[in-house]
């Protein structure tokens, strides 16, 4: 670049407040912005790429993990229904020995109204 090349440059610059950047400076920034913007959304994908693949991989060993539970819910479910329908039965023979108990105790007292008062 010779010296008038950069006189007038510089005199491109400095007119007015603000100095004004060639066009060839403009596309240079504007070119780096977009190199810029490129590689940070191409790092952005790789990152969600990646994170979408560790989800993935927790989504399906939950999906195992609810399944598991499940199935232990059944098989509680159904040793809850064999409990229950043992209560029955107990409660049943409970029922049938207050009955006797009561009977016996109806048989006691009157056996106990037969005997003589003591002396």
């Amino acid at each position: 670049m010779t010296d008038i090349e950069q006189c007038s440059l510089y005199e491109k610059r400095v007119k007015g407040t603000f100095p004004m950047p060639t066009q060839e400076e403009r596309l240079a920034a504007l070119e780096k912005n977009v190199t810029d913007l490129r590689q940070r959304t191409a790092k952005a994908i790789v990152e969600i790429e990646e994170n979408t693949t560790i989800m993935l991989g927790v989504l399906r060993s939950q999906g195992r993990d609810i399944r598991y539970i499940y199935e232990r819910l059944e098989t509680i479910e159904e040793r809850l229904d064999e409990h229950t329908a043992l209560l029955k039965t107990v409660d049943q023979r409970l029922d049938r020995l207050e009955t006797k108990v009561d009977a016996v105790q109806i048989t006691l007292a009157q056996i106990l109204a037969r005997l003589p008062e003591k002396p």
